[in-house]
């Protein structure tokens, strides 16, 4: 994992490790994070959720669970199956991350948040 990350060619900015950033989800503030560097495509962050994150918690929580659940073993159909509408669910979810440093919005394609890890790709 890189401690810097790249030049984003949109803004012209370089987040680097522990730059702050504020999620929304559909449009709503729902925490900081932290970002902690990059791993391929993928933004790597710390996350920390205000109140609001309250409505997306279970099915965030529902993902986690399930990418855990058989991790000595292969996944079942039914918990594949499970894991798979909790993701489609997941991809109704509108993600924008809003870095105040530079004032630069950033659509996100996909997010997935475990326990206080917050992984995005952007689009």
């Amino acid at each position: 994992m890189m401690d810097v990350r790249r030049s984003n060619s949109r803004a012209g900015s370089v987040l680097s490790r522990g730059t702050l950033a504020l999620l929304y989800l559909n449009g709503k503030p729902v925490g900081q994070v932290y970002v902690k560097g990059w791993e391929d495509s993928w933004g790597l962050g710390e996350f920390h959720p205000t109140p609001d994150f309250s409505e997306y918690a279970p099915l965030y929580g529902l993902w986690s669970l399930l990418m855990h659940a058989d991790e000595d073993t292969r996944l079942s159909r039914e918990a594949s199956q499970e894991l798979s509408q909790a993701e489609s669910q997941l991809d109704t979810i509108k993600a924008r991350l809003l870095f105040p440093q530079n004032e630069e919005w950033v659509d996100v394609a996909q997010l997935t948040i475990d326990g206080a890890l917050l992984e995005w790709k952007e689009y």
